[in-house]
């Protein structure tokens, strides 16, 4: 089980996505991977649709400061009822991208094994 690094919800797969990490970038310098369960991944892609920018001081998914972020909304799982509220995600252009790339790695899985 692995938890997702958006909304936190414990998972058993998770959709691997590649992201720059300027913490680390002098001991990766080809970038970390960071997991997403779907659900997240395609509030990405309509974030990467939409473009609807968000006031943040840095990515969520990267930790990159003074870069355009765009706002995607995901939901978050809480122990009273409705059992989900949403909150608001800041992700940069770069990690936006990663996740459109890590979609199509998964569509293109998912075609793959039903043949």
């Amino acid at each position: 089980m692995a938890d997702c690094n958006l909304c936190g919800v414990s998972r058993p797969t998770l959709c691997p996505v590649k992201v720059n990490d300027p913490s680390v970038s002098s001991a990766y310098p080809t970038g970390t991977w960071r997991g997403i369960n779907e659900e997240c991944l395609h509030s990405c892609h309509e974030a990467n649709l939409n473009r609807v920018p968000i006031r943040a001081k840095k990515c969520d998914l990267c930790g990159i400061k003074n870069a355009p972020l765009f706002q995607v909304k995901v939901s978050v799982p809480i122990f009273q009822e409705p059992y989900h509220r949403a909150i608001s995600k800041a992700i940069c252009e770069s990690c936006l991208g990663a996740c459109e790339e890590s979609i199509q790695r998964r569509e293109a899985e998912k075609k793959e094994a039903h043949h």
